[in-house]
């Protein structure tokens, strides 16, 4: 009886959990959705529980949390319902075994037994170290990071200019612990709460999160100082074309050129220096196809001569599919390129790939793997590399980011070394139509932009298009499966951040406490005095 109460414990954090992250976006809930499974392992005593009980914690949370694969898989991928959610669970089942892995490691160590500051610290870096372990094993899946749910809390999200969403993720841990902490101290005495032992705990609890709080608010009275006195300013135009998956699907060229034609010409009205247009806004293999590539440079042209008669020329930054051939083989990429109103000057393909939508991993040996593909699968990943895009007679670097790369915050560090001056993610989250997945993916640009202190823009072909500023403060946001032209000043900053000049520091050192404490509870068992 005690072991299925124990399980409604864990069942019951992970649909906690889950109402934290968008579209619920219950954020509040996320300070305390871990307490009633910290609870349930004070009353475990064998492994195998603890095991069963995180295993169902992370099966059900991942499963609510990415329901919207579900949709997509069954919609665009031609798969029975049945077969996704088979593949929904195989994934979330996957994802479960780094929460295992957590919780039986800090379970051995008597983490949730007597809980005190110094327990809090480990459980949070080991936590941090679990996420980063799931962002790089297995080509990496990041979605889902706890942290993100601060981009709701704007004073603890100044933050992640010192460590990133992994420092977030170690903040909402350590608040977590806390207040298991207290109500763990409550439930076994009232008594404790005049121990010294317990003042001297709540002493250094609070001061972490009274520090962090200072630095929430001199960060952000800091920046937006700076950004008041910024004198460099670009008017941005975002086409956000809401054209369906669908018609994308069968590459509709001529749709897409009439909506983008319309919005373009009227975005000029408002003399913009940059035209920011989705991911594969033009759904053709440019240059290959001749017939699409020929209306696309008329349409270009076209948009050169309406801009001569304004006296304003601005810089379009568009997404395609590039085909060109190596050694006589084709290959295929995911790309943005910039026009400067007389050629094309600078282009990025996209680096970091999504596994079964572009490509499909381990295509070779398992070749039925194609069958639950969404999207193309053939694509060839690009290289790290900025844009250089001329603006107001001078020319600057704006950093790239498309679809599922900015969910990764090692992309954007890397190239942010370069100082480029604002951060452009383009992407089509038509994939997944009204679910939840445009919502979580744009709270990622929230936090990429407080990482990297710089104007964020994030266009995206049915919604989530918007305007960020350095201090996770959103100027402008679409409503989802709606043409519309986003209009903007953007101011070009530069500045190096904590995070940028030395990276996920944090993730490392969890990843590697996470581990050795592994090793420890494997071949030190008598030394660790194992309840079982």
């Amino acid at each position: 009886m005690r072991t299925y109460v124990n399980l409604i414990g864990s069942i019951f954090s992970a649909f906690l959990l889950t109402l934290s992250f968008p579209k619920w976006n219950l954020w509040i809930i996320g300070f305390f959705s871990f307490v009633p499974m910290f609870f349930s392992f004070t009353f475990m005593k064998e492994s195998k529980t603890v095991i069963i009980s995180s295993f169902i914690f992370g099966v059900v949370h991942f499963s609510t949390l990415l329901y919207w694969l579900v949709y997509t898989l069954t919609k665009y991928g031609n798969l029975f319902p049945t077969i996704s959610i088979f593949l929904l669970i195989l994934l979330s089942s996957y994802l479960a075994l780094y929460y295992v892995f957590l919780f039986y490691t800090n379970f051995k160590l008597k983490i949730f037994k007597s809980p005190n500051f110094i327990k809090g610290l480990f459980f949070s870096l080991a936590f941090v170290g679990m996420e980063y372990l799931r962002g790089i094993l297995l080509t990496g899946f990041t979605w889902g990071q706890i942290g993100y749910i601060l981009s709701n809390f704007s004073l603890l999200l100044q933050s992640a200019d010192i460590w990133g969403i992994w420092g977030l993720s170690f903040i909402i841990a350590l608040i977590n612990y806390y207040v298991f902490y207290l109500l763990y101290s409550f439930y076994f005495s009232l008594r404790s709460f005049l121990n010294l032992n317990f003042l001297i705990n709540n002493f250094f609890f609070l001061i972490i999160f009274i520090s962090l709080l200072s630095y929430g608010i001199y960060q952000e009275n800091f920046w937006e100082n700076i950004i008041s006195k910024e004198n460099t300013v670009i008017k941005v135009s975002l086409l956000q074309g809401n054209i369906p998956q669908e018609m994308k699907e069968i590459h509709e060229i001529e749709y897409s050129l009439k909506v983008y034609k319309n919005l373009a010409l009227f975005a000029l009205k408002d003399k913009p220096d940059l035209i920011f247009f989705p991911e594969t806004s033009f759904p053709f293999f440019f240059p290959n196809e001749k017939e699409p590539t020929l209306k696309l440079l008329n349409f270009l042209d076209e948009l050169t001569l309406e801009s001569k008669k304004l006296n304003h020329l601005p810089v379009l930054v568009f997404g395609t599919f590039r085909l060109k051939h190596k050694n006589g083989n084709p290959f295929v990429y995911n790309s943005l390129i910039v026009w400067d109103g007389k050629d094309f000057v600078d282009l990025y393909d996209k680096e970091k790939l999504v596994p079964f939508g572009e490509y499909v991993p381990l295509e070779k040996y398992f070749s039925f793997l194609r069958k639950i593909t969404v999207g193309l699968g053939i694509v060839k990943p690009g290289f790290s590399k900025n844009l250089i895009v001329p603006v107001k007679k001078e020319i600057i670097k704006i950093t790239p980011l498309i679809c599922f790369e900015s969910a990764f915050s090692e992309i954007l560090r890397k190239r942010l070394k370069e100082d480029p001056r604002l951060i452009f993610i383009a992407t089509n989250d038509a994939w997944f139509d009204k679910t939840s997945a445009p919502y979580q993916h744009f709270q990622m640009a929230i936090v990429r932009a407080v990482e990297a202190r710089r104007y964020t823009i994030q266009v995206a072909n049915t919604g989530i298009t918007g305007i960020i500023d350095p201090t996770g403060r959103i100027l402008k946001m679409t409503q989802l499966e709606k043409e519309e032209i986003v209009y903007g000043k953007i101011k070009l900053l530069y500045y190096r951040t904590h995070f940028i000049k030395y990276g996920n520091i944090l993730g490392i050192a969890g990843s590697l406490i996470l581990l050795f404490s592994f090793i420890l509870i494997l071949f030190l068992p008598r030394f660790l005095n194992p309840l079982d």
